[in-house]
């Protein structure tokens, strides 16, 4: 009767493992092996990325190392992705963040719709926002960044229209506090330059009507010119470059899976 259960429950586990693959978010999407958070940092990052990941439908995942075993960082991401099975759907919809603590190296591999939601300028855009946090040591705030920018790529990606070259997210202006400071430097510039002018005035006397202020006979013409107050002038436009139509490049991976992506140093 025993090893008839077992055979029942070896064949459920079978069928449960051929209808949700290994690859289908079995993985942690965070992989510390550089060992840079803490692991309060850990669980806190580690539940942002399930959140928009899962929200997303698209894996968001960030690994940490202290070596790239002979590969490029570029290489490294890409087989990084494959190897351990990210991403979502039939086309395993994915981004991984690489960082290299070694050469001080960071990566992107994007695959699948993540090809198509994190173009060439929107990763250059991210990575103007996190590398400045990688470069301080900040590595908590680097990843959150880059997950927070992930989400909002994501779902901007939804609407049809991906962020690209000629529609980054725009910098958020704080109207109240701008405001605020406007009015202060008007003021204290005001106020400055009255002061000056009334200290100026201290022995002038006040006039009743403007002829005070003109000495009799002191008016006499002696030469008049003619001035030309306008003129119209013309300019044509110089022809612009043809600039860069924005998208995705990609390459092939060493497992022969297609992948968007970019590299740098930090």
């Amino acid at each position: 009767m025993k090893k008839r259960i077992s055979i029942f429950l070896t064949a459920i586990l079978l069928c449960l493992a051929c209808a949700f693959p290994v690859w289908a978010g079995t993985e942690n999407r965070l992989a510390d092996q550089a060992g840079l958070l803490s692991a309060d940092e850990q669980d806190t990052l580690s539940a942002s990325l399930d959140d928009i990941s899962e929200r997303g439908e698209v894996d968001v995942v960030i690994v940490t190392t202290d070596s790239l075993g002979g590969k490029t960082a570029q290489e490294y991401a890409d087989d990084y992705f494959t190897d351990h099975g990210y991403g979502q759907g039939e086309n395993r919809d994915g981004i991984l963040f690489l960082v290299d603590m070694g050469d001080r190296n960071w990566a992107i591999a994007t695959h699948g719709y993540a090809i198509d939601a994190f173009t060439d300028a929107g990763q250059s855009y991210i990575m103007d926002q996190v590398k400045p946090y990688l470069s301080d040591g900040d590595y908590s705030e680097a990843f959150q960044t880059f997950a927070l920018q992930c989400d909002d790529f994501i779902m901007q990606a939804e609407s049809g229209e991906p962020y690209d070259v000629d529609n980054l997210p725009k910098e958020p202006f704080d109207v109240g506090a701008n405001l605020l400071i406007a009015i202060g430097v008007g003021i204290v510039a005001g106020l400055l330059v009255t002061g000056n002018m009334r200290r100026k005035l201290k022995t002038v006397q006040k006039q009743d009507q403007a002829a005070s202020y003109v000495r009799k006979g002191s008016m006499e013409v002696t030469k008049s010119n003619d001035f030309y107050l306008y003129r119209t002038v013309s300019r044509t436009a110089k022809p612009k470059e043809e600039e860069h139509s924005g998208g995705s490049t990609t390459h092939t991976s060493s497992s022969g899976d297609t992948f968007g992506g970019s590299s740098g140093k930090f």
